[in-house]
């Protein structure tokens, strides 16, 4: 258990260092352009490809936290078995999309390794890696949560999972506090 904590901080500032250096070279890029007329030349690719990798990192993290927006709202109004179906939909489901990202990504990678960025000579198939990277991660998810299901091991708290939109939470606390009045 010590060595996923560890892989998971990991992982953690892996993406916040990305976002420092992402924002350095953006700010410094501005700041250089509009200061001084000239700028960091590599700026843009490295940034870009920064920033591919935070989307889909921050992906697999809030997927770990079972945050991706989900339908609770109804899901919590089925029975225990209905609930139970629908989770296992959402794993199979959400399984079978991120065998596809892999696969596509996979083949990206294979088409993209020599291809480099015009500036920095990075192989353009580092962008791709970020997808596969997310895909293997989720999906890897998906299969530990769907063994936990089938082996009836998962507890009914954790058969709804995901996040209600903001809108949804702003209306069920004003109906809420209409209630109370």
């Amino acid at each position: 258990m010590k060595a996923r904590a560890w892989l998971l901080r990991l992982v953690e500032n892996l993406l916040i260092a990305g976002f420092v250096a992402m924002i350095a070279l953006v700010f410094g890029n501005v700041v250089l352009r509009y200061g001084f007329n000239s700028g960091i030349i590599l700026s843009e690719e490295v940034s870009r490809m920064i920033f591919v990798w935070l989307t889909f990192g921050g992906a697999f993290l809030v997927a770990r936290e079972g945050g991706h927006l989900g339908m609770t709202a109804i899901v919590t109004m089925l029975g225990r078995r209905g609930r139970w179906a629908c989770r296992l939909a959402a794993e199979a489901l959400s399984l079978l999309c991120m065998g596809m990202l892999v696969y596509g990504c996979w083949l990206q990678i294979l088409i993209n390794i020599d291809n480099y960025a015009p500036i920095t000579g990075i192989p353009l198939a580092v962008t791709y890696m970020a997808g596969l990277a997310c895909g293997l991660g989720i999906g890897s998810l998906n299969l530990l949560a769907l063994h936990a299901l089938l082996t009836g091991t998962m507890a009914d708290s954790e058969l709804v999972i995901g996040a209600d939109s903001e809108e949804l939470a702003a209306f069920e606390a004003r109906m809420a506090a209409e209630k109370r009045s």
